[in-house]
C-alpha cells in the first residue's frame, strides 16, 4: 500500500478511535490556587513504547501509527508551552545519531471540527488538529497571557517513525507541557489553525529542481489576532512564510536550520527520493508575540512554503501551525518586532510572496 493509501487507511482508524497502543499517564502536577500569583506547572507527558525493528537497507519507514488516546498533562486549563522529545527508556535522546527519526507526530481533539477543514475533508475527519511535532521537535510557546484551553475533551493522534540503523530500537514519545489552571486571571484562549500546502489530505507535494516556492491560500473564517506561528518543513526546504493577502502583511517567516546529526545519506536518499542533502532540519525558527498581525474573516491567509532542492523532489511537507485569540479587539496588543514579521535570509521570488514583509513592515 502506497503512502497516500496508508495516511487514508491511519485517519479511518483514527477517526473510529481503535486501540493497539499503551499510552503512559502523565506525571501528576497539583494545581497552584489561581490568581495574579498563579506559577506555572511543568507536566511530563510520555507515550508508547513504540518498538522499531532494524533496517537491514539503512531506512525503514514505518506505517503512520494510531494513538486512540493520549494522556493530557492536565484538564481545565491552560497550555502555554510544549517541548517535545523522542527518547529511549533510559531517558537518553532518540535521534539520526542513533539511527531513529522522528518523522512526524500529530495530535488531535476528536471531539472538535477542524478550523481549516471540514469533517468530510481528509483528515479532518480525525477532529481538529491541535499540534504536531517533526523531527526537528520545535518548542512552542505562547506569548505571556495567552493559553490553549484543555477541557474534558480526549486527545488522540497518528505518529510515524523510522529507525535508519540495522539494530532493533524502542523509543517513547514525551512532551514537557507547561500550564496554568483555567481559573487564572487574566487568561486568554487561542485557537489552533492547521495551514498546510496539500491541506486535508496527506500534507505530501512535490517540488522540482531548484529555488521552488509554493504558496497556498486560505479564506479565514473567524477574526483575531495572531500570536503564534511555526512551520515543518522537509530535507531542501528553506522554511515557510504566511502572508494576509488581503492586508498585505508578513505575519511569520520560519526558516529551517540544518545540522548533520549522524544522517545516513543513502537512507535519506531512500526515504525523500534524493542523493545528498546538507543534512536534516534540526529546528524551525518561529513567531510569539502578543499580535503578530490581524485576521478578519473573509481575509485571505497565504502560506508559502520555500525549497531549493538539488533535483526533484517528492513527498515534501509545506505546514504552518498558528495560534489565533479570537477577539474582535484587533487593535490590542503591541507591534511585533522585525525580526518576528520575516526572516533576512529567506528569499521568496517576488511573484509569489512579499519578503519585505508588507508595505508597513520594514527591517528597520
Amino acid at each position: 500500500m502506497g503512502i497516500r493509501g496508508r495516511f487514508g487507511a491511519t485517519v479511518a482508524a483514527l477517526a473510529l478511535g481503535l486501540a493497539g497502543l499503551t499510552v503512559s499517564s502523565p506525571t501528576a502536577s497539583a494545581a497552584g490556587p489561581a490568581g495574579a500569583s498563579v506559577k506555572p506547572e511543568v507536566t511530563s507527558v510520555k507515550v508508547g513504547p513504540f518498538l522499531l525493528p532494524p533496517a537491514p537497507l539503512g531506512t525503514a519507514p514505518n506505517q503512520n501509527r494510531v494513538l486512540p488516546q493520549i494522556a493530557k498533562p492536565c484538564s481545565d486549563c491552560f497550555i502555554t508551552s510544549v517541548v517535545p522529545h523522542l527518547v529511549y527508556a533510559d531517558g537518553s535522546n532518540a535521534d539520526m545519531d542513533t539511527g531513529v527519526m522522528l518523522h512526524h507526530l500529530v495530535i488531535v481533539e476528536p471531539g472538535k471540527t477542524d478550523v481549516t477543514c471540514a469533517r468530510t475533508k481528509g483528515i479532518g475527519a480525525a477532529g481538529r488538529r491541535i499540534f504536531a511535532s517533526g523531527n526537528e521537535r520545535t518548542p512552542i510557546t505562547l506569548p505571556d497571557g495567552f493559553g490553549f484551553k484543555v477541557g474534558d475533551e480526549r486527545w488522540a493522534g497518528i505518529i510515524e517513525l523510522m529507525n535508519h540503523s540495522d539494530q532493533p530500537k524502542t523509543v517513547y514519545f514525551t512532551a514537557d507541557v507547561t500550564h496554568v489552571p483555567a481559573s487564572t486571571p487574566g487568561m486568554k484562549p487561542v485557537t489552533p489553525v492547521w495551514l498546510d500546502v496539500n491541506n486535508c489530505s496527506d500534507s505530501q507535494y512535490s517540488v522540482p529542481a531548484g529555488k521552488n516556492a509554493t504558496p497556498w491560500n486560505w479564506t479565514s473564517t473567524i477574526t483575531g489576532r495572531i500570536v503564534a506561528a511555526g512551520g515543518h518543513v522537509h530535507p531542501g526546504g528553506q522554511g515557510v512564510t504566511l502572508d494576509n493577502a488581503t492586508t498585505s502583511q508578513r505575519i511569520c517567516s520560519s526558516r529551517a536550520s540544518y545540522g548533520m546529526d549522524g544522517m545516513d545519506m543513502q537512507g535519506m536518499s531512500e526515504m525523500a527520493g534524493m542523493k545528498a542533502m546538507d543534512g536534516m532540519v534540526t529546528k524551525m525558527s518561529t513567531c510569539s508575540w502578543d499580535s503578530l498581525g490581524v485576521l478578519h474573516r473573509g481575509d485571505d491567509l497565504r502560506l508559502t512554503s520555500i525549497y531549493d532542492a538539488p533535483h526533484a523532489l517528492h513527498g515534501v511537507m509545506g505546514i504552518m501551525l498558528i495560534a489565533v485569540y479570537e477577539t474582535n479587539d484587533l487593535t490590542g496588543g503591541t507591534k511585533a518586532p522585525a525580526s518576528m514579521r520575516r526572516t533576512p535570509d529567506t528569499k521568496v521570488p517576488a511573484d509569489v510572496a512579499d519578503d519585505e514583509g508588507g508595505h508597513d513592515h520594514p527591517m528597520s
